[in-house]
């Protein structure tokens, strides 16, 4: 007997100083031939023998921080996520796939963004943990990487991340989408090459992985986020301030759009904005203007009705102060869905996903607390986590206020505006002369705003019986000049009147520009000699920017 337990205790010992332990021979086995069912069982066991029966927070805390037990940790949520089977098909597929698993799998950081990134944002999802993992999500990873070095770190390896998770096309934005998704590598260079080229908002650089996810998951061409930048930079460049991109939603006139703009459905974001149309295409719009300059934005359902939620970067603005994430044209929160959520559950989960510290920490302990084998442990563990999520103060908002919440119904009409007088009497000389938009002498129903290529512009505001402006001209010759005028206008069958002295008005067109910079056709008009106001008014229309006009004697 006495041999026996003698026995027993050598071959315990013996076991104990030989327990596995994290190496990376096995890893590099695991991903050459495929099998990591082996190492899936030999880390939940080293987690199970590293964790303390009885841990407190304080004590998870240092273990989550012992770079050693995260990196296993993470490892392991990553192949049980994922599937073995699944992770080993993907490593025996390309030797390049073998090559990026080993790279991940030593890169705690990247794994870290990854694994938390693809968290659900449902409060009910993340207890119930059910959710997988997809290969095809690692696929897009690794080609991103052979495409781009400088996709494995810093905010690009975030974007890569956030495009592998959610690759264009895989959220329907409806209206003016793609035909065929982009593809996701394409996807991640057009980034990449807008915020290198500063086309995007400063708030693009602070974004997490989830919310990058958000951005480049629109389902707008590259050509239509790169136009849409294009278009309020010369058309509406007020809507940059504040980064309020959205409340160019304004602009997409809600009416039946006839049908010279949907052949074959909404086919661009250009026949958007300028045929018009009800619920479903503004929302639309709203999404992707804000996609196109790095705003996360999201589709809303709401009863009857379709809107937009998007982040903002001034969390204290109308509407809902003190939430980042707002829901506009649209009804409030209380009446919204989204991502598979009601309204204020989405804003619940958004909000604790905003301490980031607490939700990793929260997070890391339920991958901790599904790889025990002891449910008394595991169960310990999820009360210190819940703990950490009690301890977060609520969001303090208005669920039911929404941004411009009438203009789901009807288009308004701006308010008066007024702006100070640009310029005195203006030299026309008998060459040509330009005329700067901005050097008027009097107006009503116009707005001045800083022009991207330098100066000023004036922008006719949409929806007024008549707007104009007047410029008071020092002519030098009495005489016939023909006049063009340098616009933007993002819809069709818009008309300046020109009216110069006593003459009858002059009708110039203002071409269809997708709102970019264009000239008119050119008219005469006939000036006489000495000072002499000229009119430039604008009947009902739908909003046009005036860069500067020019005149040549005849």
């Amino acid at each position: 007997m006495k041999c026996l337990l003698t026995g027993a205790l050598v071959c315990a010992l013996s076991t104990l100083l030989h327990a596995w332990e994290p190496n990376s021979k096995d890893l590099d086995t695991a991903s050459k031939s495929g099998d990591f069912s082996g190492y899936l069982t030999n880390t939940t066991a080293w987690l199970n023998q590293k964790t303390p029966p009885k841990a407190d927070e304080s004590a998870l805390g240092a273990l989550l921080k012992d770079p050693a037990f995260l990196t296993v940790l993470n490892q392991r949520q990553l192949i049980a996520k994922t599937g073995a089977e699944q992770l080993g098909a993907f490593a025996k597929a390309d030797p390049s796939n073998q090559a990026f698993l080993t790279w991940l799998f030593n890169n705690t950081p990247a794994m870290d963004l990854y694994l938390e990134g693809c968290v659900p944002i449902g409060l009910a999802a993340r207890e119930q943990d059910d959710y997988q993992l997809s290969v095809t999500a690692l696929d897009i990873w690794n080609r991103i990487l052979l495409a781009d070095p400088d996709a494995k770190e810093g905010i690009y390896l975030k974007l890569a991340i956030a495009t592998a998770i959610r690759p264009p096309g895989s959220v329907n934005i409806g209206a003016g989408g793609a035909a065929t998704p982009v593809d996701p590598v394409d996807r991640f260079k057009h980034y990449k090459e807008a915020h290198q080229n500063k086309e995007l908002f400063p708030s693009f650089d602070h974004l997490t992985v989830w919310e990058y996810a958000r951005v480049v998951h629109s389902g707008a061409t590259n050509e239509d986020l790169a136009w849409a930048r294009e278009v309020i930079n010369t058309w509406r460049p007020d809507l940059k301030i504040n980064e309020l991109v959205v409340n160019s939603t304004s602009e997409v006139w809600r009416r039946n759009a006839p049908p010279q703009f949907y052949p074959a459905g909404y086919v661009n974001f250009k026949n958007i904005l300028a045929g018009g149309g009800k619920c479903g295409p503004r929302a639309s719009w709203a999404q992707m203007v804000c996609h196109a300059f790095g705003i996360p934005a999201i589709g809303v359902g709401q009863p009857a009705h379709a809107c937009v939620a998007y982040k903002s970067a001034f969390p204290m603005s109308e509407p809902q102060p003190g939430s980042a994430w707002k829901v506009g044209y649209g009804r409030g929160w209380q009446f919204s869905k989204l991502e598979g959520l009601a309204g204020p559950d989405f804003l619940a989960g958004v909000e604790e996903r905003s301490h980031e510290a607490e939700f990793s920490m929260v997070e890391h302990l339920r991958w901790l607390a599904s790889a025990l084998g002891a449910p008394d442990q595991a169960a310990a563990i999820m009360e210190v986590a819940h703990k950490i999520q009690s301890s977060l103060s609520a969001l303090e908002t208005d669920l039911t206020a929404s941004a411009k919440a009438a203009e789901a119904e009807k288009e308004l009409t701006p308010e008066t505006t007024s702006a100070e007088v640009q310029g005195g009497p203006i030299k026309v000389a008998a060459g040509a002369t330009r005329i700067e938009a901005a050097a008027f002498s009097s107006m009503s129903g116009i707005v001045v705003n800083d022009c991207s290529t330098g100066g000023k512009q004036v922008n006719f505001q949409k929806n007024i019986e008549s707007s104009w402006v007047d410029y008071t001209l020092e002519v030098a010759a009495a005489g016939t000049y023909s006049l063009v005028i340098k616009v933007a206008a993002a819809n069709v069958d818009q008309v300046f009147d020109i009216k110069t002295g006593a003459n009858d008005p002059v009708t110039v067109q203002v071409p269809w520009s997708k709102g970019l910079w264009d000239m008119t056709p050119s008219v005469e008009i006939k000036l006489e000699k000495g000072p002499q106001p000229v009119r430039i008014s604008a009947p009902f229309q739908r909003g046009i920017a005036v860069h500067y006009l020019e005149l040549n004697a005849k």
